[in-house]
C-alpha cells in the first residue's frame, strides 16, 4: 500500500463503536477490537481518501505525534488489514 492507494473496508466490515468495548472493527471472522489511534485511521478509509490524504489529515488533527510516526504507525496497519482483505483499494 503506498501513499496513492484509496483504501476502504472490504466487503462485511464495519467499524462501530460499542458502549461496553469501545471502537471494534466487525468483520466476517468476527470482532477486533481497537486501541490507540485505528479508529481515527479507519474512520478515513472512505474509498475516496489516499493513504498520503489519510496520513495528513491525522497529522493536522494530532499536531503533538511525530509526523513520520503517523505515517509509518498507518501504512504499516493498513498493510496488515489488506493481507486480510479487511481493507481493499
Amino acid at each position: 500500500m503506498n501513499s496513492e492507494s484509496i483504501p476502504k473496508l472490504g466487503r462485511g466490515c464495519r467499524l462501530s463503536q460499542d458502549d461496553s468495548q469501545g471502537w471494534v472493527l466487525l468483520i466476517p471472522e468476527g470482532v477486533l477490537k481497537l486501541t490507540g489511534p485505528s479508529p481515527q485511521i479507519l474512520q478515513r478509509c472512505d474509498g475516496v481518501s489516499t493513504v498520503g490524504e489519510i496520513i495528513e489529515d491525522l497529522e493536522r488533527n494530532f499536531p503533538g505525534a511525530e509526523a513520520g510516526q503517523i505515517a509509518t504507525h498507518t501504512t504499516e496497519f493498513l498493510e496488515k488489514l489488506a493481507e486480510r482483505r479487511i481493507i481493499i483499494e
